[in-house]
């Protein structure tokens, strides 16, 4: 299976030893030029290389990450990419129960609008190291995706690349129906909220809301 990369970082970097290592073909393709990265690609596993943004854009999945100034004139330059999992790395997580979306991810989400877009986190530590797998803890990796087949399809590699992935789309929407049941269930915050016209009911994208009402026994 092959595996493009599109944009050169810290985490692009990590995943592609890590695909490597696990088996995977990767191209790798900086929009700002191969050459500056050339050196440090040559000395990574004979099964990453570098090549076009065609060649990277063809793998069946693509490792996004490309700088916002860069963007419009990148994806200009993509083909067709209809149907494509475009996992957009490099947003940095602290709180797994804060995700709003980006610019960068939602202009990407909006011009890619025929490719399942998966947003990826990157952990806070992270560091590229030679004995993967066999010296290496796992470590969780947060993405989100409402798109069943591509959520599938990244957990599957993210667990092929040593890492405990995790959705935070589906996270959250199992906290949210706790949230509900627990709402339901007490009398005095139903009827708090009964008595507020403009909440019919709470959104269940709406963390700040649900974070601030405090559930008592």
């Amino acid at each position: 299976m092959k595996i493009g990369i599109i944009g050169v970082g810290s985490l692009t970097l990590e995943l592609a030893s890590r695909a490597a290592q696990a088996g995977y073909e990767v191209i790798i393709n900086n929009p700002r030029g191969n050459n500056p990265v050339r050196e440090v690609i040559e000395k990574m596993e004979s099964n990453v290389q570098l090549g076009s943004l065609e060649n990277a854009a063809s793998a069946e999945i693509i490792l996004f990450f490309v700088p916002k100034d860069d963007l419009k004139t990148v994806i200009k330059n993509l083909p067709d990419m209809t149907g494509k999992i475009i996992i957009q790395a490099g947003s940095l997580i602290f709180n797994p129960q804060y995700t709003d979306n980006t610019p960068t991810h939602k202009n990407t989400t909006l011009m890619l609008a025929g490719a399942h877009v998966v947003k990826l986190f990157n952990p806070i530590k992270l560091e590229i190291n030679s004995s993967y797998p066999q010296h290496r803890n796992i470590e969780k990796i947060f993405f989100t995706s409402d798109h069943a087949h591509s959520s599938h399809h990244t957990k599957i590699f993210l667990k092929k690349l040593n890492f405990l992935p995790i959705n935070l789309s589906t996270e959250s929407k199992l906290k949210n129906m706790r949230i509900s049941l627990k709402l339901g269930s007490n009398p005095v915050i139903s009827k708090t909220i009964e008595s507020v016209p403009k909440f019919n009911i709470i959104p269940a994208t709406d963390l700040n809301l649900i974070n601030s009402i405090k559930i008592y026994p």
